[in-house]
């Protein structure tokens, strides 16, 4: 079990600082808290969209797969992330897999009351529509490493971002506080 009560988690959260005590206690009773381990798969492509998640600690990879089950990392996420936001959007099945990375905690929010609060809190509904302009525009960027740079070139850039985003310096430079193995880097 979390060693906090799901309301302190709840207040932590940036993206929910617009909200007033009503909707956040309206969260805590009607969300669950998962504790999930390093390996353990939270959605699947084919799954319904029908939660949201806030990502309270650890980290989630989200990955595309494509033919030839070749798979390909969109994005690891952090404390403070929200993932599977576009149920808020779309009725379709998942399209791709989140999996945690490194032990983590999340907060599952049911797609209705995510819909509910955002109709209710247009400072709610201009958070999520930034966040979502930022994923596309990470995507994109990622996109464009794929398609146009040579094998070297991607590392490169993988690693600035990485170090960029999620990065720790210390005295000996920049350290990266996941573990990745080298077909993760690719």
């Amino acid at each position: 079990m979390p060693a906090h009560s799901k309301v302190w988690y709840l207040q932590r959260f940036r993206l929910l600082d617009g909200l007033g005590g009503p909707a956040r206690q309206l969260i805590a009773q009607s969300s669950r808290m998962l504790e999930v381990k390093r390996g353990q798969r939270i959605y699947l492509p084919g799954d319904p969209s029908d939660q949201v998640f806030l990502l309270e600690s650890g980290v989630i990879k989200i990955v595309f797969v494509g033919p030839g089950n070749r798979q390909v990392i969109l994005a690891f996420l952090h404390s403070g992330d929200i993932f599977g936001e576009l149920a808020i959007t779309d009725d379709s099945p998942r399209d791709h897999i989140a999996e945690v990375h490194e032990d983590a905690v999340l907060c599952a929010i049911g797609k209705e009351l995510m819909l509910r609060l955002v109709r209710e809190s247009s400072d709610l509904d201009y958070r999520i529509i930034k966040l979502m302009g930022l994923q596309v525009k990470r995507l994109h960027t990622r996109l464009e490493r794929l398609l146009y740079k040579g094998a070297a070139a991607r590392v490169a850039e993988t690693l600035v971002e990485l170090a960029n985003e999620h990065g720790v310096t210390d005295t000996r430079g920049t350290i990266v506080p996941f573990r990745l193995n080298q077909r993760e880097l690719a």
